[in-house]
């Protein structure tokens, strides 16, 4: 603790003399083509923590961040670095979902994200880039969450301003390093075995990923979008390019049956039931439903056949004058994402794109901010059951990366398999701090409480954090 302090003492002139004195004009209100916008962050998002854990691996926390963004009226690009460094279960989960290298101690990791857009029309953008992605209005998502690791892609948005909005993407997916390459790795047990103890987590370019969403205004308050996604195997590099997939507004599942593929294809339906005004506090019903695989009769007949393949996802938003606050309710049926083939699944590297708890589980979650003056707290309370196994003989379909040609029955009830219980609960305070132009920081406290049981096996964590920051108060991979 003593420590952590000076080293606090030490950076805080550092972190205030980085700060740019004042803000450039944005360049969406830029007057000509000929206007430039340039920012340079570099600063510690976070500064100091001390934790404690049972069994006794908790420690400090610290994590850091450096970006910079040049904008004109048309275009934009941002390069950013992420480092993160600490010891306990949030950090684990952070590095395994979220970052691309671990430390040579294990206990640190970095990650490189950049991306640039153009809009050459008022309405078409088209960005590229390596970064964290995210679908749908919920925090989490069952299409693309912002927890996975940064990935290469190149997207298309059409939005005229009218009622109808269309989004093409297309991204590459790594491959699973450590099952490949570290001779430590069991690729019949424990997948959390798989994660090798340093270097890089992800190896080459293993599967590519085609996503489309078509979003329709129906009337003032209700919008609904289609969704729908093929991954495919790269085959070694040689099926880098389909294209088949490229064609806009193109039914992604019967182009990959006509081909004769073996593609792994999932469609999906999103809504939003606006409560309010449109624009206004931010009030809002909204659901996702997500189509693996289904045969109607088998779900009538309530017989779990393990092909029924789905997924739930739904919640409320309600923001008012000085804060908001969300419920959220996931399940996922298991064996969703997966393919007979692993090198087919819906994952980068060992992470699921959709959700990090794979299949197989259910989710709830409740979100809460409040602001007054400069101070601000946040509360998040996060607690799932998964269906799983502590060995690979017997898959429970938790796992999107363990194909389904490994399955050892033809039906599975949700939630088969012992069960792994996580409870997650978060208190923030901050204070806002001005601090020339627009410049603003965050001193905060927050207090963090974790549980994790797997039969006999329980894991507690308490955790004190405390610090700077610029940024919202949760990692982006928390569970």
């Amino acid at each position: 603790m003593r420590c952590l302090l000076k080293v606090a003492i030490v950076l805080a002139p550092l972190l205030w003399s980085f700060v740019s004195q004042g803000q450039s004009t944005p360049a969406s209100s830029a007057p000509d083509d000929t206007s430039r916008t340039l920012s340079i962050d570099l600063f510690p998002q976070r500064m100091g923590g001390v934790g404690s854990s049972m069994p006794g691996d908790g420690g400090p926390l610290f994590q850091a961040s450096a970006a910079a963004r040049i904008a004109t009226p048309k275009t934009s690009a941002v390069v950013a670095f992420d480092f993160v460094q600490g010891a306990g279960t949030p950090i684990r989960r952070a590095l395994e979902a979220g970052f691309d290298r671990r430390g040579t101690q294990g206990n640190g990791a970095s990650r490189m994200r950049l991306r640039g857009e153009w809009k050459p029309t008022p309405s078409l953008q088209l960005s590229a880039g390596r970064d964290t992605l995210h679908d749908g209005w919920g925090y989490r998502s069952l299409f693309r969450g912002r927890h996975t690791a940064p990935a290469a892609f190149l997207q298309t948005a059409l939005d005229g301003g009218g009622r109808v909005r269309y989004r093409h993407r297309i991204e590459a997916l790594q491959g699973a390093r450590s099952i490949h390459c570290w001779t430590g790795a069991d690729p019949t047990g424990d997948p959390q075995t798989w994660v090798p103890p340093s270097g890089t987590l992800r190896g080459a370019l293993e599967r590519m990923v085609v996503s489309h969403r078509l979003e329709v205004d129906f009337g003032q308050r209700l919008t609904a979008a289609l969704w729908g996604t093929v991954v495919w195997n790269t085959e070694g590099g040689s099926r880098l390019f389909e294209p088949h997939y490229l064609i806009p507004l193109t039914s992604l599942r019967p182009t990959e049956y006509a081909q004769g593929s073996s593609d792994n294809a999932l469609v999906g339906l999103e809504g939003q039931w606006r409560l309010g005004p449109k624009g206004t506090r931010h009030r809002y019903l909204y659901g996702q439903l997500l189509l693996d695989e289904l045969i109607v009769s088998e779900i009538l007949g309530s017989t779990g056949w393990w092909g029924n393949k789905y997924g739930l996802l739904g919640g409320v938003h309600w923001g008012y004058p000085r804060g908001a606050w969300r419920i959220e309710l996931t399940g996922v049926r298991p064996w969703t994402y997966s393919h007979y083939t692993a090198t087919s699944a819906y994952i980068n590297g060992l992470t699921p794109v959709a959700h990090p708890l794979g299949a197989n589980f259910m989710e709830g979650s409740l979100h809460g901010r409040m602001e007054r003056g400069p101070w601000a707290l946040h509360g998040r309370l996060t607690a799932s059951r998964r269906g799983d196994a502590a060995m690979g003989e017997v898959p429970t379909g938790s796992l999107p990366q363990v194909g389904d040609i490994d399955r050892t029955f033809d039906t599975y009830a949700w939630l088969n398999g012992r069960n792994r219980d996580f409870l997650l609960v978060q208190l923030d305070v901050a204070r806002h701090f001005k601090v020339g132009g627009n410049t603003t920081f965050k001193g905060f406290l927050r207090l963090e409480h974790g549980r994790t049981s797997h039969g006999p096996d329980l894991l507690t964590e308490n955790r004190l954090v405390f610090g700077l920051r610029t940024t919202g108060p949760f990692l982006g991979a928390d569970w």
